[in-house]
């Protein structure tokens, strides 16, 4: 019969299958490249701030004014000069005009400070495709003229950024075995004694009554033994890896200086 108890015995002798000191060293290791990893970003983040609001705002607006979507545009275009139906969005389409009012409200609103030398004079009149076209340059120029504004102000704020202040890192292993082994055996005997008695007698005179008549016996013993036998053994084993990583972040601004 097998033993439960010795096997849960032997599963315990196997804990060093499990890899624990590795998964640990794993945990610490993840968790240090990816601390690194986001101040690196953070850096490069600093870098490349300081980098584009080094340039000057007509460098800037050369380089990111083809990044400016045709929606961010219309947008613009819409609360400058808006349309009365809802469909179009903005008086400023190919096909339709500008009153003498209109053009010089869209020159106005897509001047450059910084970069007179390139702000366009929208003539009132017809809107035909190179006139058209210019707008929509002239627009694209006017919000990247914007985006170089607010990060100039930015770098006078500083940058925020996140600083790790404290941390805990945190693995637990649980391993548990169990064993048990179970016997059960039921035994039933059953006995019966039996004696029967056979007679046969004929027919015959008074006299000859004990003569003719003639008896037998018989004597029956019988013994009966049932047993009902159960083995059970059960064994086995249970293992709960458990990491966890608390780290407490700050926020601060990091001075720059363009």
């Amino acid at each position: 019969m097998s033993n439960g108890t010795s096997a849960a015995v032997t599963e315990a002798a196997r804990l060093n299958e499990i890899g624990f000191p590795e998964f640990t060293a794993k945990l610490i290791t993840d968790t240090f490249d990816a601390l690194v990893s986001a101040n690196i970003r953070q850096t490069e983040a600093y870098i490349e701030l300081v980098t584009q609001v080094s340039k000057t705002i007509a460098q800037f607006i050369n380089d990111t004014k083809d990044d400016i979507s045709g929606e961010m545009i219309l947008q613009f275009l819409a609360k400058v000069l808006p349309a009365a139906e809802e469909e179009s969005g903005t008086k400023v389409k190919e096909g339709g005009t500008l009153t003498e009012q209109e053009a010089t409200t869209i020159t106005s609103a897509v001047a450059v400070a910084g970069d007179e030398a390139n702000n366009p004079t929208i003539s009132q009149g017809d809107i035909d495709k190179s006139k058209y076209q210019s707008i929509l340059d002239a627009v694209a120029r006017r919000i990247s003229a914007d985006k170089y504004t607010m990060l100039k102000e930015m770098v006078k704020m500083g940058i925020l950024r996140l600083v790790v202040e404290n941390g805990v890192i945190e693995t637990r292993l649980t391993f548990t075995t169990y064993g048990s082994t179970f016997y059960q055996k039921q035994t039933s005997k059953y006995h019966r004694d039996a004696f029967s008695f056979r007679a046969k007698a004929k027919t015959g005179s008074l006299v000859s009554l004990w003569a003719k008549a003639s008896a037998s016996t018989s004597y029956n013993s019988v013994n009966i033994s049932t047993s009902k036998e159960t083995n059970r053994d059960i064994s086995g084993s249970r293992v709960q890896i458990y990491g966890r990583v608390e780290i407490n972040f700050k926020t601060d601004y990091q001075p720059l200086t363009a």
